[in-house]
């Protein structure tokens, strides 16, 4: 007997297909950034600049990331809109582009970010031992950013056919490995930070290879395509679900150098409670895709009620979980610190940014879930522009002028702020996607 059933999220009852979604979507999601954790906790036994040094590297690695990301978003779109429309075929024309370009893309930027490395450490300021860190690592993760795109490719198809149990299968092995690897490497070979590399490589590539198995099961199939028609319309949908998350990313990279221009311990407490907090990002973004998944199927069915139904109970849910989990992180906020770091100065600094987050968290839930159904409706633009206007013309002013009154508290306040504006606009542009998809299904 399956724990999660198979479903069609176009005949299933919503309920049902929410949860035997979201479920193993969120697992995923805490998977993944277990994942992560369990990178800082090993990387923080190097030193305690270490951990700085991972997470800054981690999102400089977003950056580019993002790029990959929008067509993995586009490629799922396509999918389950021809999944919805019982169209397979076109779904696994689509996948065998977009496989395509990121190899061949994937190429280019580990060649150009290579030799790009010491002046983009230079612009987020990072220094000392912890600029040391951020080069030993990312001189050998750039080099491996095929596996980790591929990575995201082969998920975002698995979960736009209903398929995301084998999504969990593939990080929880991915995840046993890296844990295992990480000491392995880091300690008893004397890699250092560059182990924790090395070894999240290396797990990617085993995970790599068990999602071709499921997608050759599939009738997915791997080999080199290039229509333009097709390359054409990824790009189209892609660009902007790429600048979605680019733009997110570089203006982390902003506020990493506002916080480090204040001292080094500040950054390294801010990117611990980013870290901390990637656990309730993550099963945001589980319930998300759940949404994503629901949404794009149906619209490609054309079933209106099914879509504003799946996208306003998974609201709902995820408003209601998260929102109580986003409460006891607070309230346990001291002894999940002091799994990373005892320094006092350093804890109260993450004190100071863990308030800011509790009590704006509940917009990013709202926010996130809202972006990435509209998204589903086939629209990627907006999303991304909301996100240009509310972060570049809006956060990060108001953070270089609150903090210049306010010190960091000015910092975090901004990001607090931003998170509400940045639901406001998610939640009318959702509103305005399901009325324009309404008109479209009954005037067919």
């Amino acid at each position: 007997m399956k724990i999660f059933p198979d479903i069609d999220p176009t005949k299933d009852s919503i309920l049902k297909s929410i949860i035997c979604l979201s479920v193993p979507m969120m697992i995923e999601m805490l998977s993944q950034n277990l994942f992560n954790l369990v990178d800082v906790y090993f990387v923080s036994k190097v030193s305690y600049f270490a951990i700085g040094a991972l997470v800054s590297s981690s999102i400089i690695l977003m950056v580019v990331y993002s790029i990959f990301i929008g067509i993995a978003t586009a490629t799922g779109i396509y999918v389950a809109s021809n999944v919805g429309a019982k169209k397979p075929s076109q779904a696994k024309f689509y996948y065998a582009n977009a496989f395509s370009m990121v190899l061949f893309l994937s190429f280019i930027f580990s060649l150009v970010l290579y030799f790009l490395l010491g002046f983009i450490l230079n612009f987020i300021n990072l220094e000392g031992l912890t600029r040391i860190f951020a080069y030993q690592y990312l001189s050998v993760s750039v080099l491996g950013l095929i596996f980790n795109f591929l990575f995201s490719l082969n998920n975002s198809v698995l979960r736009s056919n209903a398929l995301p149990a084998l999504v969990v299968k593939v990080m929880i092995l991915a995840n046993v490995l890296n844990a295992i690897l990480d000491p392995f490497f880091i300690f008893y070979l004397g890699f250092g930070i560059r182990g924790a590399a090395v070894s999240t490589i290396l797990s990617l590539i085993v995970g790599i290879s068990l999602q071709i198995v499921f997608l050759n099961k599939n009738g997915y199939y791997f080999k080199l395509v290039f229509r333009k028609k097709i390359i054409s319309k990824l790009f189209g949908k892609g660009i902007f679900a790429s600048l979605h998350l680019f733009f997110r990313i570089i203006s982390m990279l902003v506020l990493l150098r506002f916080v480090g221009s204040f001292s080094q311990i500040a950054l390294s407490a801010y990117s611990l409670v980013i870290r901390v907090y990637q656990v309730l990002l993550f099963l945001v973004f589980g319930l998300a895709n759940t949404s994503f998944v629901i949404v794009g199927q149906n619209y490609g069915a054309r079933l209106f009620n099914r879509i504003k139904g799946g996208v306003f109970l998974v609201l709902f849910i995820g408003l209601v979980f998260i929102g109580i989990l986003d409460v006891l992180i607070y309230l346990l906020k001291n002894p999940i610190l002091s799994v990373f770091v005892n320094g006092f100065n350093a804890k109260e600094i993450a004190f100071n940014i863990m308030f800011y987050y509790f009590i704006s968290y509940p917009f990013v839930i709202l926010a996130t879930i809202s972006a990435r159904s509209s998204m589903a409706l086939h629209d990627t633009k907006r999303p991304s522009m909301i996100n240009l206007f509310n972060l570049w013309f809006f956060m990060l002013p108001m953070a270089y002028i609150l903090s210049k009154n306010y010190g960091l508290n000015g910092l975090w306040l901004s990001i607090a702020v931003s998170n509400f504006t940045s639901f406001l606009a998610n939640a009318g542009l959702l509103i305005l996607n399901l009325k324009r998809v309404k008109n479209e299904i009954v005037s067919v």
